[in-house]
């Protein structure tokens, strides 16, 4: 074990795997670095400490996040409505393949950061919050291009409700993961088109 080329980002890395499925206080500097393969000496020399090191994973974490997921299930050339039930079952997908490697759902990194440290640490609490208003945008865009088609009233105020939107996403992953199934994203998927006012009698 040494500072071999990819030692950074094997760092950045563990930091995504054990400490957002688990804790940030909950895991040592010591078993940050047995999960990525490197010596003590090579994680101080790429991160001062391991709330730099876990900032920077937030932001590694955005990078995957929005271009696995955002940009594939928000594709424009779905009507709005479905891009947004596609990000529940991409979601969905996801938290399954987690508890099927893992035996447990491991929750939305993000909000799990946020309950466990938004009082404890303003620079990763600063971090999330910019992660979460950046995910804002792809639901007022989608909402944006709702109201365009018809498919939500006109006077509907798109801030507000991809605040609501992301609110409930947030809480249904989060009922999920305390009962360990992720099946139940599915079941309250649609529970979004309310939030939205969806005016189509059924949905296609």
């Amino acid at each position: 074990m040494g500072r071999s080329s990819d030692a950074r980002e094997r760092l950045i890395e563990a930091a995504r795997n054990v400490i957002f499925a688990h804790s940030y206080k909950g895991v040592s500097v010591d078993e940050l670095c047995a999960a990525a393969g490197v010596t003590k000496s090579s994680f101080y020399h790429f991160f001062s400490s391991k709330q730099e090191l876990v900032l920077v994973a937030i932001e590694s974490q955005w990078q995957w996040f929005e271009q696995d997921v955002l940009k594939p299930a928000f594709f424009n050339n779905l009507p709005p409505h479905e891009r947004l039930l596609r990000f529940f079952d991409l979601t969905l997908e996801r938290q399954q393949a987690q508890k099927q490697a893992d035996g447990f759902m491991r929750g939305c990194p993000a909000g799990n950061l946020t309950l466990e440290m938004s009082t404890q640490d303003e620079l990763i609490r600063a971090r999330v919050e910019g992660f979460f208003r950046a995910w804002l945008t792809y639901f007022e865009r989608m909402l944006t291009d709702a109201k365009a088609q018809g498919e939500v009233p006109a006077f509907l105020d798109t801030v507000t409700t991809a605040q609501a939107l992301l609110a409930y996403f947030e809480g249904v992953v989060l009922l999920s993961k305390g009962r360990n199934d992720p099946s139940l994203i599915s079941t309250l998927r649609t529970g979004v088109l309310s939030l939205m006012r969806y005016q189509e009698v059924s949905i296609r």
